[in-house]
């Protein structure tokens, strides 16, 4: 009897184990990495409503933003303004950019924070590209803001989504 008590026991705090490792990420993360989070998910969010003034509201004036892409097998890299991706996304479009994300790793120290991501986009339901998304980020007095932000686009080798990412309202 004793015997089963204990394997019954043991059993049980495996099932416990089991459940607590299969928390959302949503539920793992601090709530400051949750804020920084949001800032993310809410250009997300502007872009798939065409709001150039919400998209502008996530970032710090004057922050960067680069593309690196390959192309005939060497790495290229593009610097744009802030100003050009605010314009693209408040301009009229007849579908919904749609840019899912998952894979959230978050990194904070004071002030300073990062956010990496994988992301898939689409222009409606037709895929476009695909690739990483590193987001830099300041606590301003008004909360964090982005200072820069770089990306990777292909085409191929990509990853789609199968659990829990980042869908539009």
């Amino acid at each position: 009897m004793r015997y089963f008590q204990i394997i019954f026991c043991i059993g049980i705090s495996l099932f416990l184990f089991q459940c607590e490792s299969e928390k959302t990420e949503q539920e793992k993360i601090s709530p400051e990495a949750k804020e920084v989070r949001q800032v993310v998910l809410d250009v997300f969010q502007a872009m798939y409503d065409n709001d150039s003034l919400a998209v502008k509201k996530c970032f710090q004036p004057g922050a960067k933003l680069y593309t690196i892409f390959e192309r005939n097998d060497s790495t290229h890299f593009r610097e744009g303004e802030l100003s050009q991706f605010v314009t693209a996304v408040g301009s009229p479009h007849e579908v919904e950019w749609i840019e899912r994300s998952w894979d959230y790793q978050v990194s904070i120290d004071q002030g300073f924070a990062q956010v990496w991501c994988q992301y898939a986009f689409f222009a409606g339901e037709r895929f476009s590209h695909c690739g990483v998304d590193a987001f830099h980020l300041v606590n301003t007095p008004t909360g964090w803001k982005i200072f820069s932000l770089a990306d990777t686009r292909r085409k191929e080798d990509c990853i789609f989504p199968t659990g829990e990412f980042f869908e539009p309202q």
